[in-house]
């Protein structure tokens, strides 16, 4: 697996719950233009970080519906360099539309708005979601959410940001249930995961079971994909558009918008972000223009028309969707027969703050029990020698051996697959070996389904 270019600096997620009125990121309770009160709740501030969460290089073109772009946004139609400052906005708010994709569930949630019913809308992603370096009020997300309530002052609406730095979809579909889902079911949901994820296969069949976890709520909420990108150029959009073609779903290329300017003479990279990766307060008020020009497209034409019935999801994926009822499970929701050697701790790593802590010579053991086919655990990592392996049983057998020092590890939270077989109930055992030196491993939690 292409390691990342990974942040330096540990940065926690923020999952902010607000209605209309309330600020992100300070708890409150506020009240909103039809009336009713919500409650604001916020995870801890974000530390800066220097460079992106990559998970390798990348040579592979990027795909788009309005330009023709390669390694993640390179576009073979530059703009005009007589264009005015305003022209250029234009340009690259045009250029980074893909595809509206199919527009029913998005119409639906629209008309909900307009009508003044509550609506929830969602965000979920790496460290660029997070806001990092921007901050909780300005990240595209939040800044998002607020044009939606400034479209709609009569209706409350909810917002959910589930970024969390230095992490790519596999974890991501392992958390969701918990960080998108846990609070509120939202009735809009933005993937961005294109600067996190690598090209492995695992990756892509992550993303697209996250995809499918998304699309099958019970309330058939929106799901729209935003393609972020590295100032190398790198970036996932080839595959992840892909998937999104096959569910018909919009999207949105960072990209496609702003590489264009760049081989045209037009700006640099340093207007857009201040460091490799993670959009300036200017950038993030950018990708909010990218994603409302998307929105607007479509609440032109859903007040317009009669509420549209949700269209079907297809019935094979396009790579594979066998990770999308995936579930995170912490300490205190595990069946655990046996620990020795673990001490319980509240604070893993992040807005992880219910596992296990290791660092001793003489080895540790922890064992539960639980029904399940598909086993990851969710751990932190670093790139350091005194960070231990992870031996995992599953019924007396040792299936792999997880290794928490990782070249691009920096104390992030990181999720691996451990087990793939039947389904039913299994005895899995946690294993350190016992060594000469201190070692260290943190575990947050197991996902299963």
């Amino acid at each position: 697996m292409k390691k990342r270019l990974i942040t330096l600096t540990l940065a926690a997620a923020l999952l902010l719950t607000s209605g209309c009125n309330g600020e992100a990121g300070t708890p409150s309770t506020t009240t909103n233009g039809s009336g009713s009160d919500t409650v604001t709740t916020s995870g801890s501030d974000a530390a800066n970080t220097d460079s992106a969460e990559n998970n390798g290089d990348s040579t592979e073109a990027g795909s788009g519906d309005v330009t023709e772009a390669n390694n993640g946004g390179d576009s073979q139609d530059l703009p005009s360099k007589d264009l005015t400052e305003e022209q250029q906005r234009e340009y690259m708010i045009e250029h980074s539309f893909m595809t509206e994709g199919d527009t029913s569930r998005m119409a639906r949630v629209l008309k909900k708005a307009q009508a003044g019913e509550e609506i929830t809308v969602g965000f979920i992603g790496g460290s660029i979601t997070e806001g990092l370096t921007a901050g909780a009020d300005a990240c595209w997300a939040k800044l998002t959410y607020d044009a939606l309530c400034k479209m709609f002052p009569d209706t409350k609406i909810n917002y959910v940001n589930a970024g969390l730095s230095g992490t790519p979809s596999i974890l991501g579909v392992v958390r969701a249930e918990r960080d998108l889902f846990g609070e509120y079911t939202p009735d809009i949901v933005f993937i961005e995961f294109a600067v996190n994820d690598g090209n492995d296969q695992m990756y892509k069949d992550c993303y697209e079971s996250l995809v499918k976890k998304c699309l099958e709520k019970e309330n058939s909420p929106a799901v729209a994909l935003l393609f972020t990108v590295l100032e190398n150029r790198y970036s996932c959009q080839e595959h992840m558009s892909a998937i999104g073609e096959h569910y018909n779903l919009p999207m949105m290329s960072v990209g496609n918008a702003i590489n264009p300017m760049f081989d045209a003479g037009l700006m640099e990279w340093t207007k857009y972000s201040d460091d490799q990766s993670h959009p300036n307060i200017w950038g993030h008020e950018l990708v909010k223009d990218f994603v409302m020009n998307y929105i607007n497209k479509v609440n032109e034409k859903a007040q317009a028309e009669e509420m549209p019935e949700p269209s079907a999801i297809p019935d094979t994926p396009l790579n594979t969707t066998e990770y999308s009822e995936m579930k995170l499970l912490e300490r205190d929701q595990m069946n655990i027969t046996n620990v020795e050697g673990f001490a319980e701790t509240d604070n893993v790593i992040a807005t992880f703050k219910n596992g296990w802590q290791y660092r001793a010579k003489t080895g540790a053991s922890l064992t539960f029990t639980a029904d399940f086919k598909t086993l990851f655990l969710v751990f932190r990592c670093n790139n350091s020698e005194s960070f231990a392996d992870a031996e995992v049983y599953v019924d007396g057998e040792l299936v792999k051996t997880l290794p928490s020092n990782k070249p691009g590890g920096w104390g992030n939270p990181e999720a691996d697959l451990a087990w793939n077989g039947e389904g039913g109930e299994h005895t899995v055992e946690i294993k350190i070996a016992p060594s000469e030196k201190n070692l260290s491993y943190g575990l947050c939690g197991i996902g299963i389904q």
